[in-house]
C-alpha cells in the first residue's frame, strides 16, 4: 500500500524526496481520518484520492513559496531562478503585458478583473452578465495564446 501511495505521489509532484513526504503526509492523514471512510469505494481509492490531494497541495504550498517577495515596495528576485531565467522570465513579462494591452477594451478589462475577482464579482463590476464575462475571459485568452504561441514554440 505504501508503494502505491508514493508511486501516486511521485507522479504528481515530480521528486523523490517530496514523493516521500507527501506519501508520509497522505498516510498520517489517512489514519488520523480513517473514520471517514464509508466503504462506497474501495479503500484503495480512498486513498488514492488522499494522496492526490495531499500532493497537489505540496504543489500549490511550493509554488507560493517561490513567488516573488515584495518587501516595502523592493521586488526582491526569487533565489531558486538563475540570472538568465530571471531575464528570460521579465522579457515573457513584458511581452504578455503588451499582447494584454493589445487586446480589444472589452477582452483585456474581463481578462484584468478576472485576476483579482469571480466570475460574479467581475459581471457586477463591469455591468455584464456571467455569461459575458465567461465568453470575453475564454475569447481573450484565446486571443493572447494565439499571439503568444510563436513565441513559446520559438524558445
Amino acid at each position: 500500500m505504501l508503494a502505491s501511495v508514493y508511486a501516486v505521489a511521485r507522479r504528481i509532484v515530480r521528486s523523490d524526496d517530496d514523493a516521500e513526504d507527501v506519501a508520509q503526509d497522505a498516510l498520517l492523514l489517512a489514519h488520523r481520518n480513517r473514520e471517514s471512510f464509508r466503504g462506497e469505494s474501495a479503500f484503495r481509492t480512498w486513498l488514492y484520492r488522499i494522496a492526490t490531494t495531499t500532493a497537489l497541495s505540496f504543489l500549490r504550498r511550493a509554488k507560493r513559496a517561490r513567488v516573488h517577495v515584495q518587501v516595502s515596495g523592493l521586488d526582491l528576485p526569487d533565489p531558486h531562478k538563475s540570472a538568465e531565467q530571471a531575464v528570460a522570465d521579465a522579457e515573457l513579462d513584458a511581452l504578455v503585458r503588451s499582447e494584454i494591452a493589445k487586446l480589444r477594451p472589452a477582452y483585456r478589462d474581463v481578462l484584468l478583473s478576472r485576476a483579482d475577482a469571480n466570475e460574479l464579482e467581475t459581471a457586477r463590476l463591469l455591468g455584464i452578465s456571467i455569461a459575458n464575462v465567461k465568453v470575453r475571459a475564454h475569447r481573450a485568452r484565446h486571443q493572447l495564446r494565439a499571439a503568444l504561441d510563436p513565441v513559446v514554440r520559438a524558445a
